[in-house]
This record gives C-alpha cells, sequence and structure tokens, in this order.
C-alpha cells in the first residue's frame, strides 16, 4: 500500500483531507460536559402524609411503596426517607446505562400496585414519580430590596414565570425551586371560636368542600330534540373559588332563624404558602433560589448559554425593583478544565514538534510528523461522535497522550527513510520505498497491539467500562489514524520534501548528535552487559516486579479524584427540638464566619434541611462558592485550606455542630465525598439496636488512623409528645376517636381540604389553627369535638400526653430500616482505606441482625475493585494472542511485554513520590502503560526476530537491532515524555484528574526508556533460545560463539 502512495501523493493528501474534514464537523456537534455520562439513572417517588410523624410515614407509606418498586428491572438499589414532616421520598438507583424513560415507566407502574394500601390523605395529596436530573448546573438567585415583594411573592413569580420557562430549554432535565413557598389558601382557624359556635374541624372541611368545587350544570338544548330548535346554551355556575374575599363568605352554617355564620367568623384567611418549614438566603439576604439540572447528554455549556439568554430575557419583564443572578455555574469549571486540557495540548503538540526537529535537525522531515499530528487528533473527532460520546476530560486527555503516540510512526518513516538515503545514497523516492518495505509490517503491529490493549478493556460493564471506553476509543481511533497516515501520506511527503542534500549542522545539532552517539554507544555497552551477566539481569528484573506489588499495596486507593470545584458544603445540626427560626438564626450568626473570609464570594444558606440528615427544622446548610481559581491561587486558597480555615472560625458557633465536606468527585452520584454506608435492621424491629450499634460503630471508626471525620446522620432522638387517648370514655360519650385524632392534626399541622385556581395554575386549600393556639403542649386541652348528643367536648377530658423521644426521619436501604454513615479519609490516606478499615470494624463488632452496604459513589468504587486486575489481564491476554499470531509463535511475545513490569514499577513508584491516588485514572495510565512501552519493545524485537531468521545468531541479532533502533525509540519517547509533561505541570480547575493519569505515564516510560529497553534485547535472546530450542538443537559452533560473546 505505501508503494502505491509514493507514487500518488495527491490521493494520500486527498485522504487525510477528507479525515480533517469530518473531524471538523463533528468538533461542532459534539456535546461538551467534565466526564462520561456516568451518572447511574435514578427514579424517586414523592408523597406527603400531612401529620405523621417519621415512623408514621415509614411504616403507612415507604413500605407498601417500596414492597412492589422493589426489583424493577436493572435496580441496584433502593433508599428512602421519611420525616416528622410526613413527607416521604423513595429514590430508586439504577444501573448505569439503563434508560431513565423505561425506569420511570417501571416504577410508575409497580407504584400503582401500592396506590391502594396507602392513606386516603396520602391519596388526596398525591403520589408522583419523576426521572432525577441529578447533575446540578446552574443555581439562579431571585431578590428584592422593595417590600412588597416577599419571599412568598418571589417564590411563586419564580414558579410562575421563570422555571416553566427554563423546562421548555432543550438539555435542561428539571429544575428545582429550593425553599419554595407555593401559594396556598391559608385558613387560620380560632379553636375558641369555634367551641363557641359549637363547630368543629369536620364542619369547616365539609363546608368548604361543598361550596368550593367546579359545579357543572349541563347543556339547555342538547339532543335528541324538536327540529325546530336552532340553539343550545351551556349553562355556567359558580366554580372554584380564588379569592381571599370569596373564601371569606362561605357559609359554615345556617340556622333555622335565619343567622349564618361564614367562614370570616371563626377564621383568618390569607394568601399564604403551603409550607414555612425552609428558609433560604444568599449572603444573608432572602432570596429564591432555583436550581437547573442537566439532562444525561446534554451539551453542559451549550444549555448554560441557553438558561442565560432566557433569563436576560425574562428579565426585561421582571418587576421593577426584582434582580437575578448565577451565583453557581457548573459550567464555569467544566469549560476551565476543558481549557486547560486543551491548553496543555496545544503545548505538549509544541514540545513534541521541537522535540523531533532536535533530532530530525531538518524543517523538511519535521513538516511529516508535524502534519501526521492534527490529522490523527481532528479526524478522532469524527469517531468520537459515531460512537455518541462527548468532549470531556477523559477523551481530551486520551488526545494529548495520543499525541507523543502518534508522533512515533511517522517520526519511525521518517528517520528510517534519512538513514537508508544517507548509508546506501538512495534518492528520497527509491529510500521511501525500500523503508516502507522493512517498516510497514512494524507499523501495522505496533498499533494493532495499542488497540488490543484497549478493546477488550473497553467492554467492562459500570463506571469503569464507560471511562476505559471513552479513552480507549478515542487513544485506538488515533493511532490507527496515525498508522493509515504513516501508510499513506507520511511516505508521499517523504519522497517529496526529503532531499540528499546535507546541510552542515550547527553546533547545537552536532552536539546533539554527540549526545546521542554517546548515549547509543553506552546503551549497546549495557545490552551487552546484560548478555553477559543474565542470571544477575533475570534477578534485577525480579525485584522490580515485587517492588510493583509492594508499591502498589501502599499506595492509597479510591475511585474518583476529589478536583478543586471552588465550591463545598456545611451540614449544620442544632439540638434535636430546635424550631426553623432558631435554625435561621444562628445559620445567620454563622454565616458571618464564612462571608469573612476573602476567598468566599457567595453563600447559600437553607434553614430546615441538610443534604446529609434531610428535613428537619433543626438542620441546616451551606453551600460555600469561592472566588474563581485565577483570583485565589495567588494566596493558595485551594478549596481545602479554605475548609480547614473556616472550619476553625466555625468553633466559635457553640451552638451547633458543623460538617464540612467537597462535593461529589461525580456529579449527582452521592451526598459528597468520602464513603458512605447503610447500617442495616435486618430483623425489622430492633430499631433501638440500630441506634446503639451505628453510635458503637461511628465511635470505633473515630479510632482508626484512616479516619479522620466519620458522622451519623440518623437523629433518632428528638422531643415529641405521646397522645394516650380513653377510648372506653370516648365512647361511653360518643366520641368517635378517629374525630379525636383528626382535630388535633388540623389544628397543629394542617390538613389539605381542596384546591383553588389562581394565575392559571392549581394550588392547596389548607386549613390550621392560629399559631397563638398551638404553641404549647397544654393548648391540646383547650381543642373540641362533637359528641353523639351535640354537646362540644374537650379533649383534654378524653387524652392525655406524656414526653417521649423519636428519630426525625426514618430511613431503609432496600427496604431495611438504616442509619447512614459518612466517613472522611485522613491525610495521607484514600477511600479506599476507608473501606478497608470499615470492614476491619464492622465484622467483629455487628451482631448477625445487622449488616451495612455500600451507596453512592463508594458502591461504584467497591463494584469496580475488581476489575483493574481483570482489565490488566485482559490488556496483556489480548496483546499476548496478537503478537502470538503475529510471530507466529507463543514464545517470542514474552520478550515484548516483559517490558511491562519495568513500566508499572516506574508508574507506581512516580505515584506514591508525587503523593496522588490509585484511582481510576491511575488504572487507565497503567493499561495504557502496556501498549506504549511495548511498543518500544516490538521495534527492537521485530527487527531483531528478522536478522535472526537471516541467520544471524541471537545476540547479534539482538545487539544490531538495539544499535539500529535506539535513536527512533528514544526520539518518540522523549517526544512522548515531554508531551506528558504539561499534564505534569497543570494547576487549576481539574489539575488532579490531568496529574492522575500524566504522573504515572511519565513515571513509566522514563522507566520503561531507561531501564525497559536495555532488558528487552535480553528478554529476545532468551526467548528466542526457547524457541531454537524446541525446534532444533543448535550447532555447537554457535552455541560456543554466544556463549563466548562478551
Amino acid at each position: 500500500m505505501a508503494q502505491f502512495f509514493v507514487n500518488r501523493p495527491i490521493f494520500a493528501s486527498v485522504i487525510s483531507i477528507v479525515i480533517v474534514l469530518l473531524g471538523v464537523v463533528a468538533m461542532f456537534q459534539l456535546p461538551i460536559d467534565q466526564y462520561p455520562y456516568i451518572t447511574p439513572p435514578q427514579v424517586k417517588i414523592s408523597a406527603s402524609y400531612p401529620g405523621a410523624t417519621s415512623v408514621t410515614a415509614a411504616e403507612s407509606v415507604a413500605t407498601p411503596l417500596e414492597q412492589e418498586v422493589n426489583g424493577v428491572p436493572n435496580m441496584i438499589y433502593m433508599s428512602s426517607k421519611s420525616t416528622n414532616s410526613g413527607s416521604t421520598n423513595v429514590t430508586i438507583t439504577f444501573d448505569v446505562g439503563t434508560s431513565p424513560d423505561l425506569a420511570a415507566v417501571d416504577v410508575q407502574n409497580a407504584s400503582q400496585q401500592a396506590f391502594g394500601s396507602l392513606p386516603i390523605d396520602v391519596q388526596t395529596e398525591g403520589v408522583s414519580v419523576s426521572k432525577e436530573a441529578s447533575v446540578e448546573l446552574l443555581k439562579l438567585a431571585l431578590t428584592s430590596d422593595d417590600e412588597r415583594f416577599d419571599e412568598i411573592y418571589l417564590s411563586n413569580y419564580a414558579t410562575i414565570n421563570i422555571t416553566s420557562a427554563l423546562k421548555r430549554i432543550p438539555g435542561v432535565g428539571r429544575t428545582r425551586n429550593t425553599g419554595s413557598r407555593s401559594y396556598s389558601m391559608r385558613i387560620w382557624l380560632k379553636p375558641d371560636m369555634m367551641a363557641g359556635y359549637g363547630l368543629t374541624t369536620s364542619d369547616v372541611i365539609g363546608a368548604i368542600k361543598a361550596q368550593n368545587k367546579e359545579s357543572p350544570a349541563g347543556t339547555i338544548g342538547t339532543q335528541p330534540n324538536s327540529d325546530q330548535l336552532s340553539l343550545t346554551l351551556p349553562i355556567t355556575a359558580a366554580g372554584r373559588l380564588s379569592s381571599v374575599q370569596q373564601f371569606n363568605e362561605i357559609i359554615v352554617r345556617a340556622d333555622a332563624n335565619g343567622s349564618l355564620i361564614r367562614l370570616r367568623d371563626i377564621a383568618r384567611i390569607e394568601l399564604g404558602s403551603s409550607a414555612y418549614t425552609l428558609q433560604s438566603q444568599l449572603n444573608g439576604a432572602n432570596a429564591t433560589i432555583v436550581q437547573v439540572y442537566l439532562l444525561p447528554g446534554a451539551n453542559a455549556l451549550e444549555v448554560t448559554q441557553k438558561v442565560k439568554e432566557t433569563m436576560a430575557e425574562l428579565a426585561t419583564k421582571f418587576p421593577a425593583g426584582v434582580q437575578w443572578q448565577v451565583f453557581y455555574d457548573a459550567s464555569e469549571f467544566i469549560e476551565d478544565s476543558i481549557d486547560e486540557v486543551v491548553k496543555t495540548l496545544v503545548e505538549a503538540l509544541i514540545l513534541v514538534v521541537a522535540v523531533v526537529y532536535l533530532f530530525l535537525q531538518n524543517w523538511r522531515a519535521t513538516l511529516i510528523p508535524a502534519i501526521a499530528v492534527p490529522v490523527s487528533l481532528v479526524g478522532t473527532l469524527a469517531a468520537m461522535l459515531a460512537f455518541g460520546f462527548t468532549i470531556n476530560t477523559v477523551s481530551l486527555l486520551a488526545l494529548v497522550l495520543a499525541i507523543g503516540i502518534v508522533v512515533d510512526d511517522a517520526i519511525v518513516v521518517v528517520e528510517n527513510v534519512e538513514r537508508l538515503m544517507k548509508e546506501q545514497g538512495l534518492s528520497a523516492p527509491a529510500a521511501t520505498r525500500a523503508a516502507m518495505k522493512e517498516l510497514s509490517g512494524a507499523l501495522i503491529a505496533t498499533s494493532l497491539v495499542l488497540a488490543a490493549v484497549f478493546v477488550p478493556v473497553s467492554f467492562l460493564a459500570g463506571i469503569t467500562g464507560i471511562m476505559y471506553r471513552e479513552f480507549a476509543v478515542a487513544i485506538t481511533v488515533s493511532v490507527l489514524l496515525s498508522t493509515l497516515v504513516a501508510l499513506t501520506l507520511s511516505p508521499a511527503l517523504c519522497a517529496i520534501l526529503l532531499t540528499n542534500e546535507e546541510a552542515k549542522p550547527n553546533a547545537l545539532f552536532r552536539w546533539i548528535n554527540r549526545v546521542l552517539d554517546n548515549a547509543t554507544n553506552r546503551y549497546v555497552a549495557l545490552v551487552g552487559l546484560t548478555q553477559s551477566n543474565a542470571k544477575r539481569s533475570y534477578l534485577a528484573f525480579a525485584i522490580m516486579v515485587g517492588g510493583v506489588y509492594l508499591i502498589m499495596n501502599q499506595l492509597p486507593a479510591s475511585f474518583m479524584p476529589d478536583e478543586d470545584q471552588g465550591r463545598f458544603f456545611i451540614d449544620m445540626t442544632l439540638p434535636d427540638g430546635s424550631t426553623v427560626n432558631r435554625t435561621q438564626e444562628v445559620l445567620k450568626k454563622a454565616e458571618q464566619h464564612v462571608m469573612a473570609h476573602p476567598a468566599v464570594a457567595y453563600s447559600f444558606t437553607l434553614a430546615g434541611e441538610n443534604r446529609r440528615s434531610g428535613s428537619n427544622q433543626a438542620n441546616g446548610q451551606f453551600e460555600v462558592i469561592l472566588t474563581p481559581w485565577e483570583q485565589r491561587k495567588t494566596q493558595g486558597d485551594t478549596v481545602k485550606k479554605v475548609m480547614h480555615q473556616i472550619q476553625n472560625d466555625l468553633h466559635q458557633v457553640l451552638e451547633a455542630e458543623f460538617s464540612l465536606y467537597l462535593p461529589s468527585a461525580v456529579p449527582g452520584l452521592g451526598n459528597g465525598s468520602g464513603v458512605e454506608m447503610e447500617l442495616q435492621d435486618t430483623s425489622g424491629n430492633n430499631f433501638e439496636g440500630l441506634i446503639e450499634n451505628a453510635k458503637e460503630l461511628v465511635e470505633q471508626l473515630k479510632r482508626q488512623p484512616e479516619v479522620a471525620r466519620a458522622g451519623l446522620s440518623l437523629q433518632s432522638a428528638i422531643p415529641q409528645l405521646r397522645l394516650s387517648v380513653d377510648e372506653a370514655k370516648a365512647m361511653a360519650i360518643g366520641v368517635t376517636v378517629s374525630d379525636i385524632y383528626s382535630t388535633i392534626k388540623t389544628f397543629t399541622d394542617s390538613s389539605t381540604v381542596n384546591d383553588f385556581n389562581l394565575f392559571g395554575r392549581v394550588y392547596r386549600v389548607k386549613i390550621q389553627a392560629e399559631q397563638e393556639y398551638r404553641q404549647f403542649p397544654d393548648q391540646i386541652k383547650d381543642f373540641y369535638v362533637r359528641s353523639s348528643s351535640g354537646a362540644m367536648v374537650p379533649i383534654g377530658v378524653l387524652a392525655k400526653y406524656d414526653y417521649s423521644v423519636g428519630p426525625a426521619a426514618v430511613t431503609h436501604y432496600n427496604m431495611f430500616s438504616s442509619a447512614s454513615i459518612n466517613v472522611t479519609p485522613a491525610p495521607g490516606y484514600a477511600t479506599g482505606d476507608v473501606i478497608k478499615a470499615i470492614e476491619r470494624v464492622a465484622k467483629p463488632l455487628l451482631p448477625n441482625t445487622f449488616r451495612y452496604e455500600w451507596s453512592g459513589l463508594t458502591y461504584q468504587e467497591v463494584q469496580s475493585a475488581n476489575q483493574t486486575g481483570i482489565a490488566v489481564t485482559l490488556a496483556l491476554v489480548f496483546v499476548f494472542l496478537f503478537l502470538a499470531a503475529l510471530y507466529e509463535s507463543w514464545t517470542m511475545p514474552v520478550a515484548v511485554l516483559l517490558i511491562a513490569p519495568v513500566a508499572m514499577l516506574g508508574a507506581a513508584s512516580a505515584t506514591m513520590i508525587s503523593g496522588m491516588e490509585s484511582n481510576l485514572f491511575f488504572q487507565i495510565a497503567f493499561i495504557a502503560l502496556i501498549g506504549m512501552a511495548a511498543k518500544n519493545s516490538i521495534l527492537i524485537v521485530e527487527f531483531a526476530n528478522q536478522l535472526h531468521q537471516q541467520g544471524r545468531s541471537r545476540i547479534d541479532a539482538a545487539l544490531e537491532a538495539a544499535a539500529l533502533r535506539f535513536r527512533p525509540i528514544l526520539m518518540t519517547s522523549m517526544a512522548f515524555i515531554l508531551g506528558v509533561l504539561p499534564l505534569v505541570l497543570s494547576t487549576g480547575p481539574g489539575a488532579v484528574s490531568r496529574q492522575s493519569i500524566a504522573i504515572p505515564i511519565l513515571g513509566g516510560m522514563i522507566l520503561a526508556t531507561s531501564i525497559g529497553i536495555v532488558l528487552v534485547p535480553l528478554f529476545f535472546v532468551t526467548c528466542a533460545g526457547w524457541l531454537r530450542s524446541r525446534n532444533q538443537p543448535a550447532t555447537a559452533t554457535e552455541e560456543s560463539t554466544e556463549e563466548a560473546r562478551p
């Protein structure tokens, strides 16, 4: 093929031009994101049981739903949380790659089976099933200094005018109005006046239902009718009420004497909020927060731009005094990370071309590999689009690493052509034909070896498989394209651009040539030394293999690196039973310390909820957004440094406990950084034992050296009132027990009656006692119910209460009661070390009826733990089989692959010295090194094998192959190493991921180039000896010659 393109340079050029054009077209269509889509799909079931405690909601709502939903196709785990507000949320997590739409349908169908088992109040409130777009893209704040626009107005303005518009933007998965205060017609009852009129909550609810409803009244003139009738008249009637005035006029009771008791006589009615349990603020001022979530597979940067454009357009119609701002933009981190990778890509390209020029010392020769690089890289983008990939950190890192690889083939071609022109005096076309005849097989072999490394591991399942797949396809396609260019365009350019004219080298080139000649001589001498000291050489090799094992066991292990994303979270917990107003006061006090730090740009607070413990009036949370990295780097204000400083400042706030943590390394997966686990009570009836064992486990973990912090999200002992009804007395005087409970529930915690229409939306009508009637426990005694005789009976006669404690929330994990535990690694340790510590502590501690399971990102880490060994084994096996087929030998591939442990030792050593962790990026680098190191080994083994087959002795063939291939190997390795160097030295957003993959590759290639290629000729001699001894006995002359050779 190469011979054809030497004579057809235009044809060769057209092929490369078409490849580049396809890549350019794909460039503008590829979505951009931080990582491939590796977030498992989630479906959420939401239900509400007003007035129920967490235990009641868990038993009456969560359990029936879980029983029906459990086991839907592709489900990997299920969790639920029921709170004292009566809310229940069941979240079902599915395997990566599951269709979110099909998962939602499966959950919807399953949950419908449980609908009949749910309490009537839950059915009235409704059960919703929704796909969870869990990757947060933007946070918008709506604020106003005008007193007319209070929190309720802003929240509903956002719901009516903003969130609906944002949901219609392509790529937006969902929106959330955080701390939403949706409109509700609030009817604040006055129990004493109701008792005076002889009215109960049932009377009020009945009156509202009767007079606030749609009332279709039919049509005059409907068929069948007279033929002379020519007109039909629909009858309209008063439907749902829509204003406070109309609700005021509702008649609760009409007496025979004509007197009327209207709703306004026993209640105060206002257009208020459906809930008052959450309070959101931004930088200390009241704000409505709108969160925008990204649809899986959408272009994060494009969606962000469209959201901002839509908001700018909507803002033109905002009431005067209402402002909006974006205070968190995930696309900024993504864009900065991508920009940094693109920057290092350009730097790597410049360094590679510079190295090639210094080695080839000819601008014409340098131009040939310089052209090959962009053709291969840009063409790869077309393949990425065809495979449905995105431009992300993983795929771009593959392209950066590919720069040093794709240039290899062109360098080998150019170097070999120039050598033949110089040594044999051939013309450029003739030298090109001769070189390609010699090199074509090796070029194809080395490229297919890399493909053999990556293709099998790309079929692994889960997050690991997806990450491997994107990296593997990107780097494999780029290498295959570089081989195509080396067989088509590079020979054509060699024949055109190279000349026999030898320019006199300048002083720099003369010095470089002397260094290379000396290095070649020393290298050949070292190769000869290994031949004469084979046993010692193999002993050193065995020590290196053992070193790989020892160092790998010492490396901290994690799943994904924690990046400086420019934000972190703070969960705040007050003493049990604290009100949301008290929580808000403490949040404001703590916020003064947070905002005092110069690196903090925004502080978003939410009272009544935190990320790990969920809804509870005693909970609060901060989301702290830092200034851009460019502003922070001068002071060295990394996110971990800022967290440490703020944590020390928060020690001055004595009223609450604070927990600071980073976001999850994978957006949308888990509640934050660290190890997440669920302790389960498998007996189903030992909640006290669950609490006791969870606390003991946390205390034991805190004593472990691998653990910096262990936290338990379970709040098990918040103050409660236990109500006891004297059922015998109630029945004796004609009061039903259900009336007692419903009356207390309605007065203290509100009841939803029905709906009303306003602003084109449907809102709830809720009734509840005025706040002065429900502030103290003794006031329950003054609530009245009606007996069968019509007499009003105070509840205090029929019921009494005492104080008790109970959980703020009840959580289930895979249907068992559970306690969520989060563990943060200590400095010098990683999540993998913490997982081992938990297993070590939990095994002797937990009784048989208790067990633990992993959740969030930790679940994925544990699932992928065994896949690294599988991936490395697959890579080695496939490369071995491919080389065996290539050489028609079972022993010769061993000579190629034995360089891999040397490269692995360099990778592991460099990672340990730099203080990095063994994470998914390190594993990708580890596997990539097998192919990269083997590529250098092939250049020696391939040529040595050819010489040996031509009749040269094993050692002669090995020494000559080493001498002739040292310079191109050194050139390609130096180009690759310097191409990786910008990644190693990179800073800013995404730097940890870039360094996690670059540092092991740098260390591995340095060791493979400095030590590995010294041992490869020895490996060849040994394997060739095995082959010879099996096929035919060597002659005595050859044996004595080889034994006598130094």
